[in-house]
């Protein structure tokens, strides 16, 4: 029988690993949380922890919403094309500059 929905929220790669591996821990996973796990354990760059930390300084030092700060943190972008291209849909123009501090933040 399926688990009760407690809550719905968006969450990154490494997290979803956090996730999942405390779930391994008090039992087995079904087959599709085990290949949703291993999806997101080859797509991490960074720890759960980490990920969380990442998220909330993108949010808070450059005004992005919570969903391309995860996508930001999901894919980890190298260059500054690459990271312009999550965000182009935020609520503001980013001066280079700035996108420069976030590539920083991102490489720290």
């Amino acid at each position: 029988m399926p688990k009760e929905t407690l809550d719905k929220k968006s969450v990154s790669f490494p997290e979803v690993v956090s996730i999942f591996n405390k779930r391994k821990k008090a039992g087995e996973l079904n087959y599709l949380q085990r290949i949703a796990l291993e999806h997101a354990q080859r797509s991490s760059k960074i720890t759960g922890k980490q990920a969380k930390t990442l998220i909330k300084k993108l949010m808070t030092e450059f005004e992005l919403t919570e969903q391309i700060a995860i996508s930001i943190v999901n894919f980890m972008p190298e260059t500054l094309d690459e990271l312009r291209i999550f965000i182009q849909d935020a609520s503001r123009v980013y001066a280079t500059e700035e996108v420069e501090k976030m590539l920083d933040l991102l490489r720290e």
